[in-house]
């Protein structure tokens, strides 16, 4: 019987934790300009109060409120500018010590007089009018960017008001990735790889390195001396293939890290698609790094590095596990006579592509794609989520109402479509 998905992924964020601190993935500081999708290595923590003096939200003059309490159109009070009663005040400068209300200028008429630069007030203004107070944004040791979260531009926003020009951020894992299968290279009417560019945009979306590494035939010893070669240089976090770990006469993949004295951590899990998906540690000089053999069929790949490829490099950069988003699934994908369905399928977890959107009422609804072959591309142009249905809810006649849903993208956004449904 196939491991479970649950035990599966336990198994892969449980190595990451071990690869993370054995691996020593270290941190940089970044300026601040080249850190939007860095992960932060640390809490980043503001070291004052912003803003860090009483200043002016607006531009006006700083007044003594009590002074203006009887003033009116009738009977405007009149202050000679920049005298101990009126000082003229920009936004953001700071309050000057003794007044406390500002007038916005617009508030105000300006004369000019041979005694001098004069405004006249016709309303009171209130105390504190128009005046920040010192730490009324961020206050010191407030946390703005939390360990292990993605920086966003509007970070940078509070980071620069504070005056940080560099964060710590968690070094980026490489990822190196191969294609197999002869029927990729043998020149025309070979069938084109979906796999590796796919897999490399999906890392580098991430903001990790990923290296393409090329198509491998079905040569086992060349295979082996890729992949030799690959942890020998220590240069990679993570290898993926694609192809050739199911049980056909050239899937290779299982017996060349045997041969290599490869820790098969699973081969094969309780999952559609991608059941024959393999993780294992290949042992080097100095330490042993991780490997997913994905199976070939392009949907296959694309789900198994969404949900355990994508867990297994966020915990290697310290970042938190995604949450699901629950939505109302509109119509269940599987029939009885559906060639790639899964509800009949006990103790098995069924990742389905769908577009999820928003209803006129703004309930959040999905609709799985109706051609879920994971040979089939063409449902990726219009899929923006992936739709896990769990075991004890599998899809099909009586699925439950509610789903969990992921942005299949693997940096976890998501473009929500609008549905006219209500």
């Amino acid at each position: 019987m196939a491991l479970s998905y649950s035990a599966g992924r336990a198994k892969v964020l449980q190595i990451a934790e071990q690869q993370s601190t054995y691996r020593r993935i270290g941190q940089d500081n970044v300026p601040l300009h080249d850190t939007i999708g860095g992960i932060a290595a640390e809490d980043v923590i503001s070291p004052k109060s912003i803003p860090e003096y009483d200043t002016s939200a607006m531009d006006g003059y700083a007044v003594h409120s009590q002074a203006t309490a009887a003033a009116s159109e009738q009977a405007p009070v009149t202050f000679k500018t920049n005298t101990n009663l009126c000082v003229e005040i920009m936004t953001g400068a700071i309050f000057p010590d003794g007044y406390d209300a500002c007038v916005k200028i617009e508030d105000t008429v300006l004369v000019d007089s041979p005694a001098g630069r004069h405004i006249l007030i016709t309303k009171p203004v209130a105390q504190n009018a128009n005046r920040r107070f010192a730490g009324s944004d961020i206050l010191s040791g407030d946390v703005v960017v939390k360990q292990g979260e993605a920086v966003r531009p509007s970070h940078i926003l509070p980071l620069a008001s504070i005056g940080f020009d560099s964060i710590p951020l968690a070094q980026k894992p490489r990822v190196g990735i191969w294609s197999t299968g002869k029927e990729m290279i043998n020149g025309k009417g070979a069938t084109r790889d979906a796999n590796g560019p796919y897999l490399t945009a999906a890392v580098r979306e991430m903001g990790l390195h990923g290296a393409f590494l090329g198509v491998l035939g079905d040569d086992p010893a060349g295979l082996h001396d890729h992949v030799r070669a690959a942890v020998g240089s220590r240069e990679y976090d993570l290898l993926i293939t694609s192809g050739a770990v199911s049980k056909g006469r050239f899937d290779h993949v299982r017996d060349v890290l045997d041969k290599m004295g490869a820790e098969i951590v699973f081969h094969g899990l309780a999952i559609r698609p991608g059941h024959p998906v393999l993780f294992a540690l290949i042992p080097g000089v100095k330490g042993r790094t991780a490997f997913f053999g994905l199976p070939g069929n392009p949907g296959a790949a694309a789900a198994c590095f969404r949900f355990l490829a994508v867990p297994y490099l966020r915990v290697l950069q310290g970042r938190a596990m995604e949450r699901p988003i629950l939505a109302r699934v509109l119509r269940q994908p599987e029939t009885s006579k559906a060639k790639h369905g899964c509800h009949s399928m006990q103790n098995t977890d069924c990742f389905r592509h769908g577009v999820l959107s928003t209803s006129v009422t703004g309930q959040l609804i999905v609709e799985p794609s109706a051609e879920q072959s994971p040979a089939k591309l063409g449902p990726f142009i219009t899929a923006n989520c992936w739709i896990h249905f769990r075991p004890d809810h599998p899809p099909g006649p009586g699925a439950t109402d509610l789903v969990e849903c992921y942005p299949i993208s693997s940096t976890g956004t998501i473009h929500l479509s609008t549905s006219l449904l209500n």
